[in-house]
């Protein structure tokens, strides 16, 4: 009877693993986009924003869409304009490189976290008022040039979110800085813990296994103290993130980076895009029987570039997160590498460093040259702007994929697995169309 009990179980489980190993449905729909309208300057490639936040704005349980300026109601997706400042659009771009749902002044209600590089100058916090139809009030967090974007983390280990800041080069006066989310009003206390990597991208994680949250960046990490408000942050050069092309350069990362134990060894590795270049990465961490720590970096991808973001969840539901990310539209107005390569979004099944690639959309971009625009807007051009979001939208126990980007706001919906049963046929009988005529014998 054990015998028995124990094949059944190992039966269950491979089938469990069987359903698992199939493609995921993610089907995408539209919730907005720019209006193509070149006589009144504006495009099918923005301006729009390419972040978006996942929360409940009007408290009713579902989970509402902010992006940008706007957000939309769930289910049905209602669009209400302007209902906070920043995010301003200023030509084909719009001033809002990073946002996020966050409970800031811990009133119960989730408020938004946003950051812009132009008008914005830096980050600020819009609270929630508990009610719609009234506007958002702004409050600055943080002032800064070259202002890059936010991320949030439990970076001090009190069970709440901090935030962290990424600016993308050094400026006089700024630094490596984070703000640590407090009981009281003003809610945030500035950090700056130190000038080394200050450059495009950053991310937190536990990389050297001691339990605390460290701060990443694509030249070295900062290892977190044990009091991370009032003591030294000491900063660790172990390794450069490295160009496809050149190993001696090192383009910009994507924001964030991520910490997480690829190959399963036990401790924590590294993953960056090239945000404005070609390749995604990983970096596998080594400890010799010294305890130098090193990092030996490993190509992911080499063929598509500008991986602005990623994020992370398990779309496949094999018990391991997935990694989500793709090109972002004409980032710099088109002056990038690879701005007019396809247009992509993949998640791939990480398996220990293979990097399985998935589609979530691909898409030619048409060539739009010189003065003339004579091609005609393309359909679904689904672009991964600068930020993500992977949570489970509708509630039935699988992930969705929320992105935005200069072609619009998507919702790529976990529906199955692929084969699926049949449903019901869709579409119209053969006899409702005017030229249909019978041809079987």
């Amino acid at each position: 009877m054990r015998g028995y009990c124990c094949v059944l179980v190992a039966l269950l489980m491979t089938a469990c693993a069987v359903s698992h190993a199939a493609e995921p449905l993610l089907i995408p729909t539209k919730i907005d986009g720019p209006v193509h309208d070149p006589a009144n300057h504006s495009y099918w490639f923005g301006p729009f924003s390419e972040c978006a936040s996942v929360l409940d704005v009007d408290g009713d349980g579902d989970l509402d869409i902010a992006a940008g300026r706007n957000w939309y109601e769930a289910p049905d997706w209602k669009k209400h304009e302007d209902f906070r400042d920043g995010a301003a659009t200023n030509g084909p771009e719009t001033d809002d490189n990073s946002e996020f749902a966050m409970d800031v002044n811990r009133d119960g209600r989730t408020d938004i976290v946003s950051s812009g590089w132009m008008f914005m100058k830096g980050a600020f916090w819009y609270e929630n008022p508990g009610k719609t139809g009234v506007k958002w009030k702004a409050r600055r967090i943080h002032s800064a040039q070259c202002m890059e974007g936010v991320i949030h983390g439990d970076i001090d280990g009190d069970g709440d979110d901090d935030i962290l800041c990424n600016h993308w080069t050094l400026v006089p006066g700024q630094g490596m800085t984070w703000l640590e989310s407090i009981d009281k009003a003003p809610w945030l206390v500035e950090h700056v813990i130190g000038t080394e990597g200050e450059i495009h991208g950053n991310g937190l994680g536990d990389v050297n296994g001691d339990g605390r949250t460290d701060i990443v960046t694509q030249v070295g990490w900062y290892e977190g103290p044990e009091k991370p408000a009032e003591q030294k942050w000491n900063f660790h050069a172990d390794y450069k993130f490295q160009a496809v092309d050149n190993p001696d350069a090192s383009p910009p990362a994507s924001h964030p980076i991520l910490v997480y134990d690829v190959n399963e060894d036990g401790a924590n590795d590294i993953i960056i895009g090239a945000s404005h270049h070609y390749g995604l990465a990983w970096l596998e961490q080594k400890v010799d029987a010294d305890g130098k720590r090193s990092f030996q970096q490993h190509w992911a991808e080499t063929d598509f570039g500008q991986f602005h973001t990623m994020a992370m969840g398990d779309l496949n539901e094999d018990g391991k997160p997935d990694l989500v990310t793709g090109k972002r539209l004409f980032a710099h107005h088109g002056r990038d590498t690879s701005c007019y390569d396809p247009l992509c979004a993949f998640w791939y099944d990480i398996q220990g460093g293979k990097f399985q690639r998935h589609v979530l959309a691909f898409n030619h971009l048409p060539w739009y040259s010189g003065e003339e625009n004579l091609n005609p807007p393309p359909n679904y051009a689904i672009a991964v702007g600068m930020k993500l979001n992977v949570v489970d939208m509708d509630k039935d126990g699988r992930l969705d994929v929320v992105v935005a980007g200069k072609g619009g706001l998507y919702v790529f919906y976990h529906r199955g697995y692929a084969p699926r049963p049949r449903g019901e046929i869709r579409l119209a009988p053969e006899e409702t169309y005017p030229s249909w005529k019978p041809w079987h014998q």
